[in-house]
């Protein structure tokens, strides 16, 4: 079977945007126990299906992961073509 091309991201600019705000990241952070909305440091907060693939900012979708375990996680993904 031959290799499937990955298809083009579908998100508008609007949506990116929106689904990017930091009012919507201080409500799924307060839903995830963080007090205030904030994050302790070192701390970034990551989308399991990222928000220019249609992923929403949620409690369900949103990881708060390390920077240093982030930054991993892109890196394989460009190495796979992923991004």
């Amino acid at each position: 079977m031959a290799k499937t091309k990955r298809q083009k991201r579908t998100a508008t600019k609007a949506q990116i945007k929106k689904e990017r705000s930091s009012k919507k990241l201080k409500k799924v952070l307060r839903q995830k126990g963080y007090k205030k909305g904030k994050l302790p440091k070192g701390k970034v907060p990551h989308h399991v299906k990222s928000v220019a693939d249609k992923g929403k900012t949620t409690k369900k979708n949103v990881r708060i992961i390390t920077k240093r375990k982030h930054k991993r996680i892109h890196k394989n993904r460009r190495k796979r073509g992923k991004i």
